[in-house]
């Protein structure tokens, strides 16, 4: 999900004294679009916990949170000695609760300590790559796409899952869910103005799910009897609240999206693409959940190209001279990008994650637990 730029330290303003030390305090504003997507995350958590079941306990969705809030404090005042309010710490914390999984938590274990530990890597996931693998001053990866997609990877579906794809039957209940999340996606992309993006993925991926569905597609899901197949493929795949989510507030975010709307609609279109031909691989709601978070990992290593493709084209319209791809002998480029460390790192997360996502397919032991015929444990 979106995520500040770098704060620097304001001239005027609160500070907090610490000793003989006054350290500037940047704090909230009620225009951040942080606060917006946050405040209808919030709300959807909310009706998690009371009417739409979620499986998830106040202590995991707590650690989430105040861990990921700890991080991006000390994180930005080691950077730039200001203490900021950690609005997208918040963000990717209950992002991060909201998706993610462990095996064996039951909705109303309220207080259940189940699986503390994998939340724990989940966020550090999340939130390492983030200060570690920076291209231009900001972040790659999507924080909280990031560390879910390859904590389910890294962790299996013997032990954790992702929320379901299609909440509860079609009711006031996920009726008033899907009004939460439409509603929040147009107060926020319209502030960010990535309205255009979404709507772009939203086109590409409904026609590429539904040929999907038509060619006899099918997969398991533990809340469904038997294999999810027909126009119900199409509607729990590309209507799914958590796909929703996904398009509204996890693609959309500005630090690792293109920086032009011909770029933007690039990779709306990529990821749309990527996400379906992972889907078409899997029979699985597991393997269907993981393929759509790995597309964006493959899409956000691409951004470099999406904005060299826009200047390419913008250069041609003004008649200026079209800049070459490679300034040089492949052979010479390749050797420049390995021997850098971030480039490499980049590239093997988003190529590693499109290959263990594609081997998922592979995994008999995923339709047995989406059948209910063995269980999840936490280890």
């Amino acid at each position: 999900m979106s995520a500040a730029p770098a704060v620097s330290p304001p001239i005027a303003g609160p500070r907090l004294r610490i000793g003989g030390r006054s350290i500037p305090l940047v704090l909230p504003k009620l225009g951040d679009p942080r606060l917006k997507l946050s405040a209808t995350i919030i709300t959807l958590t909310i009706l998690g916990q009371t009417i739409l079941n979620f499986q998830v306990s106040l202590p995991q969705i707590l650690v989430c949170v105040l861990l990921c809030a700890a991080i991006d404090v000390v994180m930005t005042y080691r950077s730039a000695k200001v203490l900021v309010w950690p609005a997208s710490g918040i963000q990717t914390g209950i992002s991060v609760a909201f998706i993610f999984r462990v095996g064996g938590t039951r909705h109303g274990d309220f207080w259940s300590m189940r699986g503390l530990h994998i939340f724990v890597l989940v966020v550090l996931l999340s939130m390492v790559p983030k200060y570690v693998l920076r291209r231009n001053g900001r972040h790659v990866f999507n924080p909280s796409n990031v560390g879910l997609a390859w904590g389910l990877l890294l962790i299996g579906p013997s032990h954790v899952f992702s929320e379901h794809l299609w909440w509860k039957p079609l009711g006031p209940a996920v009726l008033f869910s899907m009004a939460v999340i439409f509603g929040g996606g147009w107060w926020v992309l319209r502030q960010v103005k990535m309205l255009p993006m979404a709507a772009t993925f939203l086109a590409a991926f409904f026609v590429f799910i539904a040929a999907l569905a038509v060619t006899g597609h099918t997969y398991w899901a533990t809340w469904h009897e038997g294999k999810v197949g027909g126009s119900f493929y199409w509607l729990t795949i590309a209507m799914s609240p958590e796909l929703l989510i996904f398009v509204f507030f996890m693609i959309s975010d500005p630090q690792t999206s293109p920086k032009s709307q011909m770029g933007r609609n690039i990779y709306a279109a990529v990821t749309a693409a990527v996400a379906a031909g992972l889907i078409g691989l899997q029979n699985t709601e597991f393997g269907i959940k993981v393929a759509i978070l790995s597309s964006l990992l493959v899409s956000c290593a691409l951004v470099p190209l999406f904005d060299k493709a826009v200047r390419r084209v913008e250069d041609r319209r003004a008649g200026a001279e079209v800049e070459p791809w490679l300034s040089g002998p492949v052979g010479r480029q390749l050797a420049i990008a390995v021997r850098k460390p971030v480039v490499v790192a980049i590239t093997v997360i988003a190529v590693a994650g499109f290959i263990n996502t594609a081997l998922l397919a592979g995994n008999d032991q995923i339709p047995l637990i989406e059948r209910n015929l063995t269980g999840r444990s936490v280890q």
